[in-house]
C-alpha cells in the first residue's frame, strides 16, 4: 500500500484507489520475490532479485527488467465506517507470469467487467 500525490496518478490508476492510497500485491510478477525497494521520487518500486521495475503511478506499469506484466492491483474504497477496504479481490493472479492459466487479455476483460459493474451500481 502506498501514498502518492493524486496529480501524479495516471488517471485510470485513480480509479484503483482513494485520495492517492493505491494497493498493489508485493510479488514480482517476474519470479516471486518480495519487492519493497520504493523510490518515492519516482514513484517507482524495486524488485531486489532481478531489478524488475514497476510505475505505482500507473498502474503498476513495468519499466525495467525481465518483469513481463504489470503488478496486480487490489481496488480500494473507503467504507461506511471510514476504513480503507478492498472493493473485490485482485482481478489478475498475483506471481510469476508463468503460473497464469489463461492470457493477459483474459484478465483485462474481467478488469473491464469488474468496472462496468462498479460504474451500474
Amino acid at each position: 500500500m502506498v501514498r502518492m500525490e493524486p496529480k501524479d496518478i495516471t488517471e485510470e490508476t485513480q480509479n484503483w484507489g482513494h485520495e492517492g492510497i493505491l494497493c498493489y500485491s508485493k510479488i514480482c510478477t517476474h519470479v516471486g520475490c518480495p519487492i519493497a525497494l520504493w523510490e518515492q521520487q519516482t514513484h517507482h518500486l524495486l524488485c531486489p532479485c532481478h531489478q524488475s521495475t514497476f510505475d505505482l503511478g500507473d498502474r503498476g506499469r513495468v519499466v525495467f527488467g525481465p518483469a513481463a506484466r504489470r503488478l496486480p492491483m487490489l481496488p480500494i474504497e473507503v467504507d461506511e465506517d471510514g476504513y480503507l477496504a478492498a472493493r473485490s479481490d485482485f482481478l489478475e493472479p498475483v506471481g510469476p507470469s508463468y503460473w497464469e492459466r489463461n492470457s493477459p487479455s483474459y484478465w483485462e476483460k474481467q478488469e473491464k467487467k469488474f468496472f462496468e459493474e462498479e460504474a451500474a451500481k
